[in-house]
């Protein structure tokens, strides 16, 4: 293989790294938040759809590249203010699949009338596919979350803050820090059931394609069932 065949390669797998790094960069953390801790003795199960990616832009054009996906999540009570949870994603396509696991906790630090908060931890890690190249990544991820009861539903906002590290054969790490909010709804819809809709956004200082940093995001809704 000649020098300019190589370094063509090593371009083309550093483009399919950098994209694939932004479209997965806000999904691949801890979503799907609330404040309250699974019932002792009880596991909660979450299955999810849901799309995230980046957003660029520049003087005339704006672009969105969604990346859908399905969640699915287990959240156990180790203590009554303490839950502990393992996450996943996948997008079982043949020509671009993308899936993720992450281990991650979170500690319900207080409460005052209708008011509560939260504070979680994650780290993961996920693999894509595109193009016949292969790239890994490892996350981490330390939200905040802060819920508002309103009967037997809750309104929840949360911040976060980030890593993400990807890596590719020929070409260079990309590292993706980022800071972001979100915002989302727990419906209660009965005992064992309740519904999740969420909406997410984050910025990144890592450039992309058409501008010098990044803008991600999130949508999705969850079904949680406790068992």
């Amino acid at each position: 293989m000649s020098g300019r065949t190589q370094a063509l390669g090593a371009l083309g797998v550093l483009g399919v790294l950098g994209m694939l790094a932004m479209l997965a960069g806000c999904g691949s953390y801890t979503t799907y938040r609330t404040t309250r801790i699974a019932k002792p003795g009880q596991t909660e199960w979450l299955f999810g759809a849901q799309a995230s990616g980046a957003i660029a832009q520049d003087d005339s054009t704006k672009q969105a590249a969604p990346l859908p996906e399905f969640a699915v999540a287990a959240r156990r009570a180790v203590h009554d203010r303490v839950e502990l949870q393992a996450n996943a994603t996948l997008f079982p396509i043949k020509a671009a699949p993308t899936g993720s696991l992450e281990l991650a906790g979170k500690l319900r630090i207080g409460a005052r009338g209708r008011w509560s908060l939260a504070v979680g931890t994650g780290v993961g890690y996920r693999l894509a596919e595109s193009g016949g190249a292969t790239i890994e990544g490892v996350f981490a991820s330390v939200p905040v979350i802060a819920g508002i009861e309103l009967g037997r539903h809750q309104l929840v906002v949360s911040v976060a803050a980030g890593y993400q590290r990807w890596y590719a054969s020929g070409a260079h790490p990309v590292g993706i820090p980022f800071v972001g909010d979100s915002v989302g709804f727990l419906w209660q819809v009965g005992r064992h059931w309740a519904l999740l809709p969420e909406a997410g956004v984050a910025w990144s200082p890592t450039p992309n394609f058409m501008t010098e940093d990044s803008r991600l995001f999130h949508v999705g809704i969850a079904a949680l069932w406790t068992r």
